[in-house]
């Protein structure tokens, strides 16, 4: 056989090996695509384990947000301890936005029980203490200030010693939630503080007046409104 005709068999076993090896060949073509789609899962969780925002250090936008948030905190009582006067619509404002904030606090439980994959359950438990932050705001804005901090300063730092000592939430928000706990409460002192400089008595006295005046003008409403039961004259008779 000469080398001409050796050169011309390459070509065809090349294509008989070819066909022999294509089944092998799709083969493992199909494996390594699913061995792909099995470590795309596994490179996510190590991308998210490694996120130093799981840590301690809070992620930029929750430090940049929350300490953002202690603005309309600290604002009122710090204008009125710079002009020397003490304002009563800069109270209310401060008296609204904390009943605002303590309600946002139940509602971030709420959403991480709702959270698909999250590990706190939908239960009464949890469900219960989002609802209670948003009553005591709530009942903090019918009492009005000063009387309506009471309720507001126990939900703040109710919420902050449940919120630390339960699970579900990471380290850096248990962290952040500690500092920005604090600074609400001492603009909440700040303010009580110069409404008492104003005012000795906190106008609690004024306070509790209007509101037994409030609800005496409110049960008089009702008598009038109700029908009252007819006098049986018969008996009388």
């Amino acid at each position: 056989m000469t080398c001409l005709q050796k050169l011309s068999i390459i070509p065809r076993v090349t294509q008989r090996c070819c066909c022999m090896l294509g089944p092998y060949r799709e083969l493992y073509s199909s494996s390594k695509t699913q061995t792909v789609h099995h470590k795309l899962p596994t490179a996510h969780l190590v991308r998210y384990n490694s996120n130093p925002s799981q840590g301690f250090i809070p992620p930029m936008p929750a430090l940049v947000l929350g300490t953002g948030g202690l603005i309309p905190f600290v604002a009122p009582p710090l204008f009125m301890l710079y002009t020397e006067q003490f304002c009563s619509n800069l109270e209310f404002s401060h008296l609204a936005y904390s009943a605002t904030i303590i309600s946002f606090l139940g509602g971030v439980r709420w959403g991480l029980t709702l959270a698909a994959g999250s590990r706190e359950q939908p239960n009464w438990r949890n469900l219960s203490y989002s609802v209670i932050p948003s009553l005591l705001g709530w009942s903090g804005l019918l009492l009005e200030a000063p009387l309506g901090y009471v309720p507001i300063s126990i939900g703040l730092l109710t919420t902050c010693l449940i919120d630390v000592a339960w699970a579900g939430y990471p380290a850096w928000h248990k962290i952040l939630r500690i500092f920005l706990t604090i600074g609400a409460g001492a603009s909440i002192v700040l303010l009580v503080k110069l409404k008492l400089d104003h005012n000795k008595s906190l106008g609690v006295e004024e306070s509790l007046s209007k509101h037994k005046s409030n609800a005496e003008k409110g049960v008089a409403l009702i008598k009038e409104k109700l029908p009252l039961p007819k006098k049986d004259n018969s008996k009388d008779e």
